[in-house]
């Protein structure tokens, strides 16, 4: 089978093209070579190079009639437009990497959250949405699109829809955020009681559902959430990763509201902290475990993986680490009592 792959330098699409070329797949990949490309060498593996939105390249690539389209990087609805105009009538099988930001943009799903609730009514707009508010609006739009261009025989649009996707080689280091911060010894800062639960998912799952989906006829026509069937709160998660750490750091839980007015609380990347501490986020795998036959690797057994990768292999730091003093001067203050920190600091 011949396989594009748009976007296949990425965190999850590299692993993916790893995967299909593991399986004897011809892999032919759309990037515009900013990142570093694996497999250079691969008898399987084509580049080409090019924007996704330059329609131009996307016309002559469908003229190559791919047994498959694998669509990592639309983020906006004019993006999955053009895509589905241009391969309509030229692919056997389109795949749309969504995300479970579509369903977390909502007040009324309930958990744990199945895949036929992600068109629920939109919330008011909540700028701190933990799952990215623009980015639920905007992936939850591609969807729309490309559900309503989707034909079994000149279309079949197929989509998973990842949770926190963590591993080594992470771009949003999320792991290594807690990682370091364990490391140095001193407190660890968790905004509000750290008791919302929360799936992530190992890049090497997520990558393998999207295999699973494209070997599998039973998909077409469908959607997959891919996480973790193990499920922590923020504590259990930190509780975990200090013994596989085998350090101890204290957990200090502060005021979810308080926590938002200080200015280290964001960064260039958004909300400082990483995964999701305001909200219960449970999502079912019943259906890609039934159709797929997916299963996901044991948290200790990726995180292990993770911790050797940062504590070895990457050279750095994690987001926000540059202001590590402010947050301890923070903890300090907060631990002094709340009056006194609500005084000096809460104006």
């Amino acid at each position: 089978m011949k396989i594009l792959i748009i976007g296949g330098t990425g965190f999850i699409s590299s692993h993916i093209a790893d995967k299909l070329l593991s399986a004897n797949y011809e892999v032919t990949i759309l990037t515009r070579g900013k990142s570093k490309e694996k497999n250079k060498r691969h008898k399987n593996l084509f580049h080409e190079s090019g924007n996704r939105n330059d329609n131009r390249i996307l016309k002559e690539l469908s003229l190559r009639n791919f047994d498959a389209v694998i669509d990592m990087i639309a983020y906006r609805p004019e993006e999955s437009e053009s895509a589905a105009k241009i391969f309509f009538g030229r692919t056997g099988r389109f795949i749309h990497c969504s995300t479970i930001s579509v369903y977390m943009i909502s007040n009324e799903i309930h958990t744990p959250v199945t895949e036929d609730q992600w068109n629920k009514p939109v919330m008011d707009y909540w700028q701190a949405n933990p799952f990215g508010m623009d980015y639920g609006i905007y992936k939850q739009q591609c969807e729309n699109i490309l559900w309503n261009y989707h034909d079994e025989k000149k279309f079949p649009v197929s989509m998973i829809r990842p949770t926190f996707v963590c591993g080594p080689g992470d771009p949003a280091k999320r792991d290594y955020f807690w990682i370091e911060r364990i490391m140095d010894g001193k407190p660890l800062l968790v905004p509000g009681s750290g008791d919302y639960a929360f799936q992530s998912v190992y890049v090497e799952d997520a990558a393998e559902a999207f295999v699973l989906l494209l070997q599998n006829e039973k998909s077409i026509g469908e959607a997959y959430n891919a996480a973790a069937e193990e499920i922590f709160s923020m504590n259990d998660y930190l509780h975990l990763l200090m013994n596989l750490l085998e350090h101890e750091s204290e957990i200090v839980h502060v005021d979810q509201e308080v926590f938002k007015k200080q200015s280290f609380a964001v960064s260039a990347f958004g909300d400082l902290f990483p995964f999701n501490v305001q909200r219960t986020s449970i999502f079912s795998l019943e259906k890609i475990k039934t159709d797929l036959n997916y299963r996901s690797t044991p948290y200790k057994v990726w995180m292990q993986k993770t911790i050797h990768y940062y504590l070895n292999e990457y050279k750095g730091h994690s987001n926000g680490y540059e202001r590590r003093n402010e947050e301890l001067a923070f903890i300090k203050k907060w631990k002094n009592g709340y009056a006194s920190f609500i005084e000096n600091f809460a104006s």
